[in-house]
């Protein structure tokens, strides 16, 4: 995959959700109100949403290694589908590889291993909707072209 694709331009541009009533549906019929979902399209959602409401919410202040397994999870379940093409993977990379920066840089500010002098409020945590937004189009878009439930087992050493 070649580095055309900058977090900068993707952070700049509007993004409005095109596949919204998909991820609903996954919502309300695949994400269980406690816990891990028991598919895939219901964890993606449930995981790309908690790394949303930590950082806008919390600002990434209660980030873990948990969040940082999502990241890595939602970014390798969704490069696996054959439905998405290169360019599009890339860009899952790009966004899922970012948002986990963030919330490693906020780990280590909240653990005292970048002090107040030295700390970079813009890269404690992305706030905006277009990066999460985009992500959950492309779980939506999963959705889409496989309406069944994709079988996910779920992983014991994750609390969140």
């Amino acid at each position: 995959m070649s580095n055309t694709i900058s977090i900068d331009k993707l952070i700049e541009q509007e993004y409005e959700q095109q596949y919204f009533e998909e991820c609903k549906f996954i919502w309300q019929n695949f994400v269980p109100k406690r816990g891990q979902a028991r598919n895939l399209q219901g964890e993606l959602l449930r995981e790309i949403e908690n790394i949303r409401c930590e950082a806008q919410d919390n600002g990434n202040v209660n980030w873990d290694d948990d969040f940082t397994c999502f990241c890595e999870f939602i970014k390798q379940s969704l490069i696996e589908q054959p439905i998405f093409s290169e360019t599009e993977k890339e860009k899952i990379c790009v966004i899922m590889n970012y948002l986990k920066e963030c919330g490693v840089y906020a780990q280590r500010f909240n653990d005292g291993k970048i002090s107040d002098n030295d700390v970079l409020p813009e890269k404690l945590a992305y706030t905006k909707d277009n990066l999460y937004d985009i992500i959950c189009d492309f779980i939506g878009r999963l959705q889409n072209k496989h309406p069944e439930p994709i079988k996910y087992s779920i992983n014991n050493s994750i609390k969140r």
